[in-house]
């Protein structure tokens, strides 16, 4: 089981790691439904904020739900179908604990290239900084 985590795990950075120099929207070749299978947490936010599928690593999500976590990562796909097992990448969501942010730019985020606060919208009480053009 290590072993395959391991290996989706290689393969996700891999797309994130070939998104950011190719157009995102043709990296492919793993999806939620593998990552949920090694362990990992996958969901879908409310649609009107985000309606992608977005897959958390074992313990991730938990840590923000329940505030306890420094900092967390997101790997979103662009597709809404939780079972895809095949998806393009979108790129990551970074997450940091709101007593840990010092309002550090977001280079990666247009248009504002800011973290975003996740409080008003989901009450975490944490800043969000997309590798992608986030729809929020």
């Amino acid at each position: 089981m290590m072993r395959l985590l391991l290996g989706i795990l290689a393969l996700a950075l891999v797309g994130i790691g070939w998104a950011t120099t190719a157009n995102p929207s043709q990296a492919t070749g793993v999806g939620p439904a593998d990552l949920t299978k090694a362990g990992w947490t996958c969901f879908q936010p409310p649609p009107d904020f985000n309606p992608y599928i977005h897959c958390a690593p074992p313990g991730h999500l938990e840590g923000i739900v329940s505030g306890e976590a420094r900092a967390a990562m997101f790997l979103t796909f662009e597709t809404t179908d939780i079972n895809a097992e095949s998806a393009p990448i979108l790129g990551t969501e970074r997450m940091i604990r709101a007593d840990l942010y010092r309002g550090q730019p977001c280079p990666t985020d247009p248009p504002t290239f800011e973290y975003g606060w996740l409080y008003p919208r989901f009450g975490w009480d944490y800043y969000i900084c997309h590798t992608f053009d986030s729809p929020w």
